[in-house]
């Protein structure tokens, strides 16, 4: 398994509020939700290279 660091990020209230709300309609964490979301972004931006 790849060894995780921990990263702060600092979001508007409303925001995080739209990411907990997604998060727990896809039955995840806030964390595992923006994992994928930075997983999904960062597979594209290799696509368009």
């Amino acid at each position: 398994m790849t060894e995780k660091i921990q990263v702060k990020l600092r979001l508007p209230e409303e925001v995080a509020n739209e990411l907990k709300a997604e998060a727990e309609k896809q039955k995840r964490s806030v964390n595992n939700l923006l994992e994928v979301i930075i997983d999904e972004y960062l597979k594209k931006q290799k696509e368009t290279l």
